[in-house]
């Protein structure tokens, strides 16, 4: 099993870090769009654009830690798998 493979078996259904920084993104950029449709916006309408500016923020910094999160995961698996392979490696020295 290669490491892509091995990461994807310990997350499970979870997205990967690299996809959550994608859904980030997307969020950021829609964030941008409606901050500048609220200045635009008639101030009945600024109320509402407020609300969702802030649902939008929530869900940024959420899938911001769950990034960061899955990230560490997927790096410590590497790690993980990196130690057995020069612990494997050590092992033919020994012999």
């Amino acid at each position: 099993m290669n490491e892509d493979e091995t990461i994807r078996q310990f997350l499970g259904d979870r997205p990967g870090a690299d996809q959550l920084r994608e859904w980030r993104e997307t969020l950021e950029q829609r964030l941008a769009r409606l901050a500048e449709d609220r200045k635009k916006a008639p101030e009945g309408a600024a109320a509402s654009l407020d609300t969702k500016l802030e649902q939008l923020k929530r869900q940024i910094e959420a899938l911001r830690e769950e990034e960061a999160v899955t990230r560490f995961v997927e790096d410590s698996v590497r790690v993980t798998l990196a130690m057995g392979a020069a612990t494997d490696g050590m092992d033919d020295y020994e012999e």
